[in-house]
């Protein structure tokens, strides 16, 4: 009997864990769609009133470079 090389037996590695992968995520996707069906609204709105309550403040960074930039703009560029 032959014995496997190397690359056969990482591509067997490869197959077989992408078929486990597969099947996990079809049942953890079957699982957590049951469970969002049921409470996609009440998390919702407990995040809504958890958002509203807190006053919360979101700080994107990229908008925050936008804005530097257009400011550093306005000084750098004569008014006219």
């Amino acid at each position: 009997m032959k014995n496997p090389s190397t690359r056969t037996v990482l591509f067997c590695l490869l197959v077989a864990a992408s078929i486990c992968s597969y099947v996990f995520l079809s049942f953890a996707s079957s699982k957590s769609t049951s469970d969002n069906e049921l409470g996609a609204d009440l998390k919702m709105e407990k995040y809504e009133e958890n958002m509203e309550t807190e006053g919360a403040r979101v700080v994107l960074p990229d908008v925050q470079l936008i804005k530097n930039i257009i400011q550093s703009g306005k000084r750098l560029l004569p008014a006219s």
